[in-house]
C-alpha cells in the first residue's frame, strides 16, 4: 500500500522520473513518570521512539546501484526545545553507490553503526544514564564505506570532514571504525570513534557488544570506554529478553565506573542501573508495554533517578 501511495503521487511526472520509493517508520508514545530522589515525581507524555524513512535505489547496470535515504526523527512531545529532534533529515540521510565492492555513502551518517545493541527497551534501558554506551554521533559531511560480508565479517570505515565551515577550518574531524561478525545464533561487534574536539583535546570512544540467541531467549553483553585529555571512564552491562508467545519480558543491568582523572585520582561518580519491562505484541506491527528503570549513584551528592513508562507503538 505504501508503495502504491508514492507511485500515485508521482503519476503526474514523466515516466523516466518514476522511482521505487519505500516508506517505513516506527512510532511509539508513552506516559512516563520520573522521580529524582528528594523531589516529587513528574508525569509526562513522552516520545519513546519515532522515525520515518524514505528510501530508494536505481539499477545502473553491471551490478552497480545508486541508493539514497532520508530519515527524520518523530517527536510528539510538546517540549519547546524539540525543533532539532524533528528536523528534516536529522537521522541517517545519504546518497551513495552499492556494488560487489561494498557500499559507499555520503551525507548525515551515524558513527559507530553497530553500537547500542544492548538497548532493547522501548524508552529507558539500564544504560539510560550512561556517559559512554551508545554515545556515538550523527554527523553531516560524512563519507562511509561498508565492506561486503565475507565469511560473516563486515567492516565499516567512516570519516567526517567537519560539521561546519568553522570546524573544517579548525580541522575538527572525526573518524570511526566498526567490525562485526555474525554467525548462526550469535554476533559480536566492535565500534571505535576518534574525534578532535578542539586544538588541545582529542576524545576516543570504544564499544564492544555480543549477542546470543537460544530460540526464544536472547542474551546480550556490552562494554564501553571513553577517554579524553581530562581522563577516562569505563562501563559494562548485560541484558536479556525471552519471548513467550505474544509476551516478551526484558531485563537489563549497567555499571559505570568512576571517572579516572589524568593525574590518577578518581571522582566518586560511578553508578549502577537496572531495568525491567514487559512488552505485548498486539499484532505483527503494533506493541504495548511497561518499563521501569533506576540509576543508583555512588556519590551521595548525586540523586538517584527512577523512571516508569507505559507505551503503545507501531511500525509501518
Amino acid at each position: 500500500m505504501k508503495k502504491l501511495i508514492v507511485l500515485a503521487t508521482l503519476a503526474a511526472l514523466p515516466a523516466a522520473a518514476m522511482a521505487d520509493v519505500v516508506i517505513s517508520g516506527n512510532l511509539a508514545v508513552g506516559i512516563t513518570n520520573t522521580k529524582v530522589d528528594g523531589t516529587g515525581s513528574i508525569n509526562t507524555e513522552d516520545r519513546t521512539s519515532g522515525e520515518i524513512k524514505f528510501a530508494g535505489k536505481e539499477d545502473l547496470g553491471n551490478g552497480l546501484k545508486s541508493i539514497w535515504q532520508i530519515a527524520s526523527r518523530i517527536n510528539l512531545s510538546d517540549k519547546q526545545d524539540n525543533a532539532r529532534d524533528n528536523a528534516w533529515s536529522g537521522r541517517d540521510s545519504f546518497v551513495g553507490l552499492q556494488g560487489d565492492f561494498g557500499t559507499v555513502t555520503l551525507g548525515n551518517i551515524y558513527h559507530m553503526p553497530t553500537s547500542g545493541a544492548m538497548a532493547i527497551f522501548e524508552d529507558n534501558s539500564a544504560s539510560f544514564k550512561s556517559d559512554l554506551y551508545d554515545q556515538g554521533d550523527r554527523i553531516n559531511s560524512t563519507i562511509s564505506y561498508k565492506s561486503p560480508t565475507v565469511a560473516g565479517f563486515t567492516a565499516v570505515v567512516q570519516h567526517s570532514f567537519g560539521s561546519s565551515t568553522a570546524n573544517e577550518q579548525a580541522k575538527l574531524h572525526q573518524q570511526a571504525l566498526s567490525l562485526a561478525y555474525e554467525g548462526e545464533g550469535f554476533s559480536v561487534s566492535y565500534d571505535g570513534a576518534r574525534a578532535k574536539e578542539d586544538a588541545n583535546n582529542t576524545s576516543k570512544l570504544h564499544e564492544l557488544n555480543a549477542s546470543v540467541s537460544l530460540d526464544a531467549l536472547t542474551l546480550m553483553a556490552g562494554y564501553a570506554q571513553g577517554k579524553d585529555s581530562d581522563g577516562k571512564r569505563r562501563g559494562y552491562g548485560l541484558a536479556a529478553s525471552y519471548t513467550m508467545g505474544n509476551i516478551t519480558p526484558k531485563l537489563g543491568f549497567w555499571k559505570e565506573g568512576d571517572f579516572k582523572n589524568a593525574d590518577g585520582s578518581k571522582d566518586n561518580d560511578g553508578h549502577k542501573a537496572y531495568a525491567v519491562g514487559v512488552e505485548y505484541a498486539l499484532s505483527k506491527r503494533t506493541r504495548a508495554g511497561v518499563e521501569l528503570a533506576k540509576a543508583n549513584y555512588d556519590d551521595n551528592a548525586t540523586a538517584d533517578v527512577r523512571t516508569a513508562t507505559v507505551y503503545l507503538g507501531t511500525k509501518f
